[in-house]
This record gives C-alpha cells, sequence and structure tokens, in this order.
C-alpha cells in the first residue's frame, strides 16, 4: 500500500506529478500548519480525561483522609494571600478570620472546596499534559499558565468577599456563574493558545 502522506500535487515546472512528502501543510508564508489525525485527536482526549480524573481522584482520597497534606495546606496559603490581595486592592478592609475564613466587618467567607481554585490548576495541567508538545515546552507552559491561574483565583476569592458585603443579593450569580466562568475561560484560553504555538 502507498504512503498516506505522500500526495500526488502538480509541478509548478509542468515536468509532471511530484510527491508531497510532508504532513505539515504550508499556508501564506510557507508556516507549516500540523494536521491532527482524528486518531491523535482521540487520544489527546482520552489523555486528558485520565490525567483530569487521575488528579481529581488523589486530590478527593486525600481530602477524604486527612487532608493535612495537600488539601489544607493549599487552601490555607490561599486564604492567606486572598486577605493580602484583597486588603491591598479593594475599598473595603479585609482581614484573615481562622485558617481559611476572610473578613470584612460582619462578612465572612469560607475558602472551602471549589473557592481554592486548585481544580482549575487540574484542568489546565491536564490539558497541557495530554497535547503531543516536547516536555520541554510542556514543562515551560506549567510554569507559565499555572501561576497566573493561581493569581486570578486570588482575585476572585477577594471579589467574592467584596460582593458579600457591598451587593450580597448578587453572591450566587458571581459566585457560580461569573467566578467560576471566567477561571474556565482562562484555561480554555491559554490551552488555545499553547496549541497554536505548539502548531
Amino acid at each position: 500500500m502507498g504512503n498516506p502522506d505522500l500526495t500526488p500535487v502538480p509541478s509548478p515546472t509542468g515536468r509532471g506529478e511530484r510527491k508531497a512528502c510532508s504532513p505539515f501543510p504550508t499556508g501564506e508564508g510557507g508556516r507549516g500548519v500540523r494536521l491532527v489525525s482524528t486518531r491523535s485527536q482521540l487520544r489527546i482526549v482520552l489523555t486528558f480525561l485520565l490525567l483530569l480524573g487521575l488528579f481529581n481522584g488523589v486530590y478527593q482520597a486525600e481530602k477524604r483522609l486527612s487532608g493535612r497534606l495537600l488539601d489544607m495546606p493549599y487552601t490555607r496559603l490561599v486564604t492567606a494571600l486572598s486577605a493580602y490581595t484583597g486588603d491591598w486592592l479593594l475599598p473595603i478592609p479585609v482581614e484573615r478570620r481562622g485558617d481559611i475564613i476572610l473578613g470584612s466587618g460582619n462578612t465572612e467567607v469560607m475558602v472551602r472546596g471549589g473557592c481554592n481554585g486548585i481544580e482549575a490548576l487540574f484542568l489546565m495541567a491536564a490539558g497541557l499534559l495530554a497535547y503531543p508538545a516536547p516536555r520541554r515546552q510542556r514543562g515551560q507552559a506549567l510554569l507559565v499558565y499555572l501561576p497566573i491561574l493561581f493569581v486570578l483565583n486570588l482575585l476572585r476569592v477577594a471579589m467574592l468577599l467584596y460582593v458579600m458585603a457591598v451587593h450580597p443579593s448578587y453572591i450566587d450569580t458571581f459566585h457560580y456563574q461569573i467566578g467560576q466562568g471566567v477561571l474556565v475561560i482562562f484555561v480554555f484560553g491559554f490551552w488555545v493558545h499553547y496549541v497554536r504555538r505548539e502548531t
């Protein structure tokens, strides 16, 4: 059987046909655009789901057993840095009350579960690691995108306290739709940027 990558194309010199051997057809300016086969796409999706399930499974198991190794230390860190971020940026006083509680006046927010933003980091890491690319590029992408998402989540937590203190009627909309939706949009946008850069 012939090589499926060898497609006959007309020769510009008019001397018959030649074989196009590259699986990276060029567009304007000669820049290569990598074509991902259906099998490769399926492999990427399955790898992504497996990695995401693994990350979340390990996290949930550790959380149920004790939470002392990952969940509680990470949540305390997010709470402390969110308090610092909110006190620096917001027009209301923000303080840390206990390990995982932020407060402003009579308003308090408990940072637990999805509020610590670790699921967004898992989503980003699984997406980056699932896409076929050299290890160096994957590592560089992790070092760039994960800290950005971490900082965005600090802003989200601080803004959650602000909305709850100043506009309490909008807290559910901000918490469940705007705040979480913005993180997911950033994760998807970063992944698309990474894929386009690698291709």
